[in-house]
């Protein structure tokens, strides 16, 4: 049974990982990939209906777990372990400033996307029974509540077609 769970959360998919199935080896998906490059290769993967296909092959979904687990690594402020077993990453399209087109297209053609990214971890939370989906649901949307006021903040950072902005527009 899974002790901890990462749900990953693009724009048009949702996966479910367990962080300690990686061994810490690096991926031969990701070599040669920065942090940056990998997020927005993750997000890429999340959107348009690729996720839930791709987290079915073995090798992709390993290496949406390395991903995840460095991206999780470097907040130094999360845990996840006893207290916390759940946690929420999204990965959401972000917005490219009229005249930046050209950079932003190069940073998104290096790992043959179409957007460029911003991950946000939310605030991990308990949950009991990784099996009772309804407690799943009520645990994802209390992270996604708490960040709300985060994403609204740095709502012109996210594109208008970022699933996020219909999120802060239902929620005002």
């Amino acid at each position: 049974m899974t002790a901890t769970m990462i749900r990953l959360m693009g724009e048009t998919d949702i996966v479910d990982i367990d962080p300690s199935s990686h061994d810490g080896a690096p991926h031969p998906r990701l070599m040669g990939l920065d942090a940056a490059d990998r997020i927005n290769l993750l997000g890429h993967w999340l959107d348009q209906d690729r996720g839930e296909a791709l987290a079915d092959d073995a090798d992709y979904r390993a290496a949406m777990t390395s991903i995840a687990n460095a991206y999780l690594a470097d907040q130094s402020d999360v845990v996840l372990g006893a207290d916390a077993n759940f946690v929420i990453l999204t990965l959401l399209r972000e917005k490219w400033p009229v005249g930046s087109k050209a950079r932003f297209q190069s940073v998104a053609d290096k790992v043959g996307a179409q957007h460029t990214y911003l991950a946000h971890l939310c605030s991990p939370s308990k949950v009991d029974d990784f099996g009772d989906e309804a407690a799943l649901k009520q645990a994802e949307t209390t992270q996604l509540m708490l960040a709300l006021p985060a994403f609204k903040r740095v709502r012109k950072s996210f594109a208008n077609s970022s699933a996020v902005q219909t999120l802060i527009r239902q929620n005002g």
